[in-house]
């Protein structure tokens, strides 16, 4: 009785211990969900979006270091690790594997145990290295038995990644017996789809090995149809599987099909990255291409492969490249090169040891070697490579291995009614001997496992409830913040039209200007709640790019001026200036500036102040932004950037903005902090790096021009002055601002390519203007002496100037402002802070509809002004070319100082102004339009070519004929023949 006494006390306290335990791995009900949530989205992103899985990776790991959740800790290691395998990281992956191993094994995590082993076996036999590959996943399986393994989910991919490394050792016996243990667990408890899809594919590539490609075609089709009933599987799965079935209609001879498939999988593994993929499909693109005939498309396929799979020492890969290109070489006749890649091949393979791959090398080098009339060396490499075949042939057979299957199910089941009958007579024995002990303990443990099962149940229940109402929030904030939209628009609308109406009074003005600053207040929640919606479903992605950090801060800055100025609040910035290169994402920057000084602007109080400064750390700089106000204290700094807290429900605002720059900093890479003082004052600190090595390669944006400058940037670095080098016609830019740091940075974007001058205010950018002729013309609006719209109407109106598209930046976002640059000709309006890539994309169309226009003048023989002209000056200027034209142009001896003096201009003058009209010089303009009036002249057939060629002031008729076949491609007797 002591005896059963100590089984029974021994059997409660393990009950009890395992209450325990699993209460001290399990965080609580609310922590439990958010770990929920970021493993979910790991999930979804990992395999299409693998850098938006790894920001959520390090909150994950954040979180769970917070809470001191260790086996959570050791699940962000896991994660880590398959996020460097999915990046073709090998290396990382393997240590983060072992990190996890460490960590479980200190908490006694034994699913941690078996999933990091799990992970080792698959990533060894990545790199060849096939022992430690098996050695791995054994142990995972025998880890497996320690824990609860709901669904025999770990079980079952450690049985389907330990045939995966036997099949690449071209063990196949090994391989399929594992598959099938995966097979009897899906029928007596049914797994995964993702898991038993998995043993389908390897039981397919299994097949597709011994040229069973009818099984191995069935297999791929099942794994996709259990693809198909996972919610969401997306493309990303249907891919991985038509990869394989790209290869069976190769083998099957059905090559177009083949070529179609495997074609649209290339597209889509490039797209996502999935660099070994890539490898893979363009080695079997490169069979295809050899079947095909197209030996020099095949041999770039299979170079491509061979190249990734030696960077990446993924050498069972690399040795079957190498092989496909010995043979393409055999096929040349080019033997020494043949055998040069099936030595590589048999090198790769020495550690694999796949036995197929070496008996297929000896044979190809047995060909070449005889190509070269090496004969003995050729009979020795076949007498190798058909040992080799003598000695896998069994192991290799179908149909053996068709046998093993069969044998297997019938153990199987064999094995099942054995353990049945010794079950059964254990019990029976047991009834007789010990038949109250036994019901005792087994009411005790049912009782124990029913209230367990309960609680476990309840809590799945309660998570699942909690992770639905989280993703119901977060789609219901996303479709309300576009339905919002619409009605606003159709607010905002009629609101702007009243407002353009004479007829309002004070009081009703005042009214509406109120509607509508609160209409544009909605708009910015909506796209606040936006960016929300794009940062918790990671598909907000860093576009990192090259520029000078304190001018970007200072001209995104100034825009924030004129709202400063409106309630008497002194505005410094305090940013210390030089020339270095920075590397950040511009709009990002600009979403963290404009929420910090919104903020700022909306708690400081009247004829208080805003500081904003800025430095560098090293490789990080720092921005703050302090203002007076109210004291913040520590318990509300600490809760200040949770998403919609409010430090009082009185203040203004949602609660969104500050929560959403914590976001931006940290997808930054950098940190944000707040500091408050007694006496009111509070600041905000950001500090993010600035070094290109702190982010990804995928997050670095380059584009051509981009790429050129990064090229010659120590040029440009020591002549930023004197020496860039521009083209004889690079467009003239002018560019009018009071502020030195504006103009600076405006002046840093075009000086690659546009010749740039610049002036401090309207009277000065007037004169300028008029003695250069500029292409285009960048103003701000509020200037002194001469402000951006007097400066806008002068060079409207003047004859010289009319012709110039003229983009004004402004501080002011009020619509009726904007309508005021538009109605005297302003041709675009960018507000600050502004876009540098939006600023450059709108010069460069504004340049382009000049040059559509130069096109249509430089047609006309005769200009019509009325019919073409933009405006009444340059509708005054073309009617005075017109008279000057009709005087002089049959006078041999008017030249372009005469035209320009008629004109009442300049050489220069005339130059810039015919370039900007007609795309010519002067002298070019002044030729063509002798050539136009005479072709007229020849149309008419009443004088001679020569004569014509005196009529239209040509001295020469040998020169009037040149010109004329330069500019009409035949000569005048040709082109009366015609």
């Amino acid at each position: 009785m002591r005896a059963l006494l100590s089984i029974l006390l021994f059997l409660m306290a393990l009950i009890a211990f395992g209450q325990n335990d699993l209460q001290s791995k399990i965080p609580v009900d609310k922590d439990s969900v958010i770990l929920s949530n970021y493993r979910l989205k790991i999930t979804q992103t990992i395999n299409a979006f693998p850098d938006s899985a790894f920001v959520v990776i390090k909150k994950l790991e954040a979180f769970s270091a917070k809470g001191n959740y260790a086996n959570s800790l050791a699940d962000a290691d896991y994660l880590y690790a398959q996020y460097f395998r999915r990046v073709q990281k090998p290396d990382s992956a393997l240590l983060y594997f072992k990190k996890m191993i460490t960590k479980s094994t200190k908490t006694n995590y034994y699913r941690g145990l078996a999933l990091g082993y799990n992970g080792l076996c698959r990533t060894y036999y990545l790199i060849g290295e096939i022992d430690k590959s098996i050695e791995a996943c054994n142990k995972g399986l025998d880890y497996t038995t320690n824990f609860e393994d709901t669904g025999n989910i770990v079980l079952a991919d450690t049985q389907n990644a330990l045939a995966i490394a036997f099949s690449r050792q071209n063990k196949m016996k090994e391989a399929i017996s594992h598959l099938l243990v995966v097979d009897s667990i899906q029928k007596k408890e049914p797994l995964r789809e993702d898991i038993i899809a998995a043993a389908y594919q390897s039981l397919g590539n299994i097949y597709l090995e011994l040229k069973e490609y009818d099984s191995a075609e069935a297999y791929y089709l099942k794994a996709n149809k259990e693809f198909e009933k996972i919610p969401g599987a997306g493309t990303f799965y249907f891919n991985t599987t038509n990869v394989f079935l790209g290869q069976v209609y190769y083998h099957k001879g059905q090559l177009e099909k083949a070529d179609t498939l495997l074609t649209k999988t290339l597209s889509f593994f490039q797209q996502i990255e999935d660099g070994r993929t890539v490898a893979e499909i363009n080695n079997y693109l490169g069979l295809v291409n050899f079947e095909k005939g197209n030996l020099e498309k095949a041999e770039s396929y299979f170079q491509n492969s061979l190249n990734f799979q030696k960077e990446n020492d993924y050498i069972l890969e690399a040795a079957q490249s190498a092989i496909e290109l010995g043979k393409l070489n055999i096929q040349r006749g080019k033997a020494a090169q043949a055998i040069n890649f099936l030595q590589s091949a048999l090198e790769y393979n020495r550690e694999v040891k796949n036995g197929a791959l070496n008996q297929k090398a000896y044979f190809l080098l047995s060909e070449a070697n005889a190509l070269q009339g090496n004969y003995k060396i050729a009979f020795t490499n076949l007498q190798i490579a058909t040992k080799i075949k003598d000695s896998i042939q069994q192991a290799q057979s179908a149909e053996k291995i068709k046998e093993i299957e069969g044998i297997y199910q019938t153990e199987s089941r064999d094995k099942e009614i054995s353990l049945l009958t010794t079950k059964n007579d254990l019990v029976e024995q047991q009834k007789k001997n010990q038949r109250n002990l036994l019901w005792g303990i087994i009411t005790i443990i049912v009782i124990a496992s029913i209230f367990i099962f309960f609680q476990f149940r309840n809590r799945q229940k309660t998570t699942k409830k909690l992770r639905e109402l989280d993703t119901a929030k977060s789609t219901f904030f996303a479709n309300i913040s576009h339905e919002f939209r619409t009605p606003l628009t159709l607010i905002n609308g009629p609101i702007e039209d009243h407002l353009a109406s004479d007829k309002l009074s004070p009081t009703e003005r005042k009214n509406l200007k109120s509607a509508l600053r609160n209409t544009q207040r909605l708009k910015d929640l909506v796209d606040q709640l936006l960016a929300l919606a794009r940062l918790e479903s990671g598909n907000l992605k860093l576009n990192i790019q090259q520029a000078n950090m304190p001018k970007f801060i200072i001209a995104q800055a100034e825009a924030f001026a004129f709202s400063c100025d409106e309630k008497n609040i002194a505005f410094s910035i305090e940013v210390g200036k030089d020339k270095k290169e920075d590397w950040f994402d511009q709009d990002v920057l600009e979403n963290i500036i404009y929420n910090l000084m919104g903020n700022a602007i909306k708690y400081t109080p009247e004829s208080g102040f805003i500081k904003l400064k800025g430095k560098r750390q090293g490789e990080k700089f720092e921005i703050s932004v302090s203002n007076s106000g109210n004291y913040i204290s520590l318990d509300q700094q600490q809760k200040i950037f949770f998403r919609f807290y409010q430090t009082d429900t009185k203040n203004p605002g949602t609660g969104i903005g500050l929560a959403l720059t914590k976001d931006l900093t940290e997808i930054h890479k950098g940190d944000i902090s707040v500091k408050s003082g007694k006496n009111g004052t509070s600041e905000f600190t950001v500090t993010l790096p600035i070094n290109k090595n702190a982010f990804e390669e995928s997050q670095i944006f380059h584009n051509s021009s981009e790429k050129k400058s990064m090229e010659t940037h120590s040029y440009i670095e020591k002549f930023i002055e004197k020496e860039i080098v521009l083209p004889e016609d690079a467009p003239v830019i002018l560019v009018v601002d009071d502020n030195k740091d504006i103009r600076e940075y405006v002046r840093s974007i075009f000086e690659n390519t546009y010749s740039v001058y610049t002036a401090t205010n309207g009277k000065e950018g007037f004169e300028m203007a008029i003695e250069h002729i500029p292409d285009i013309v960048i103003s701000d609006v509020m200037m002194p002496e001469e402000d951006g719209f007097t400066f806008t109407k002068h060079l409207k109106e003047h004859q010289l100037t009319s012709h110039i598209p003229v983009v004004l930046l402004t501080a002011r976002t009020q619509i009726t402002s904007k309508l005021e640059g538009m109605g005297i000709g302003a041709d675009a309006y960018v507000t600050k802070p502004f876009n540098s890539q939006l600023l450059k994309a709108t010069a460069e169309n504004l340049i382009e509809n000049r040059r559509k226009l130069q096109q249509r003048f430089a047609q006309e023989v005769v200009l019509m002004p009325k019919d073409i002209s933009i405006s009444s000056a340059e509708e005054q200027f073309l009617e005075r070319l017109q008279k000057v034209l009709d005087a002089n142009i049959t006078n041999s001896n008017f030249n372009i100082e005469d035209f320009g003096s008629e004109m009442g201009v300049s050489r220069m003058q005339l130059h810039r102004k015919l370039k900007a009209l007609t795309g010519q010089s002067a002298s070019e303009f002044l030729r063509t339009q002798r050539l136009k009036l005479a072709i007229k002249l020849l149309q008419e057939k009443k004088i001679s070519i020569s004569e014509v060629g005196y009529t239209v002031g040509f001295n020469d008729p040998s020169y009037f004929t040149k010109c004329f076949k330069q500019e009409f491609g035949c000569s005048p007797s040709e082109y009366i023949s015609k």
